[in-house]
């Protein structure tokens, strides 16, 4: 008999809040994951409405985390089409200290001052996807792309508004990876026998 196929696992938490982790996770226990390239470069298409260019990329595997799955409201477009799938909100303990990664990780792999003009001469991806991505993720002033208070309501807002959508269905975990419990919350809520003792820590960053 062939083996059942794995139900689909979005991770909608925002980037750096372990989404990378929970990605070795899953590949740990035989979850195919989604190309996190290719996944990036969906971008303009979240941005332009596009939004089955992105349903058809999720026919590529069992999980899918980063962008365009975590800009804010892309699980509004997974719930209509994957409703009975899981989905999995990664938190940090608190905005500040997802804040704080945030800018320490930006500032590592883009250069400092994190500016405007920095994000749109940068090299990832291609030249500009820096600048387009901190569009469509945060409500920033265009002269303070990594403003402390609209980056940190944009945490805030988006955790709530998940738990909100999420009130009456049972296929949302809310979860910090860095929790002494995450790894058996996570192996309960996905229903399978975890093959390692800690969850794994991926691009740790490390404080000035």
């Amino acid at each position: 008999m062939a083996e059942k196929p794995k139900e689909k696992v979005f991770c909608i938490g925002l980037n750096k809040t372990g989404t990378t982790s929970l990605e070795k996770f899953m590949e740990i226990h035989e979850f195919s994951c989604g190309d996190q390239v290719k996944g990036e470069l969906l971008l303009s298409d979240f941005s332009a409405g596009n939004f089955q260019a992105i349903l058809d990329f999720c026919d590529s595997a069992d999980f899918f985390q980063d962008l365009p799955f975590s800009a804010p409201n892309c699980y509004k477009i997974l719930l209509t089409a994957y409703p009975d799938a899981k989905y999995i909100l990664t938190v940090r303990d608190n905005a500040d200290v997802w804040y704080d990664s945030l800018v320490r990780f930006h500032e590592s792999v883009f250069g400092k001052p994190l500016t405007k003009e920095l994000l749109m001469s940068v090299k990832y991806r291609y030249v500009g996807f820096a600048w387009e991505a901190n569009r469509a993720l945060y409500n920033s002033p265009e002269g303070d792309p990594y403003n402390r208070d609209s980056l940190i309501e944009t945490y805030n807002t988006h955790r709530s508004e998940v738990i909100d959508a999420f009130e009456n269905r049972k296929n949302l975990l809310v979860l910090n990876v860095g929790e002494e419990k995450a790894l058996s919350k996570l192996s309960v809520f996905l229903e399978i026998e975890p093959m390692i003792d800690e969850m794994p820590w991926l691009n740790k960053t490390v404080k000035a």
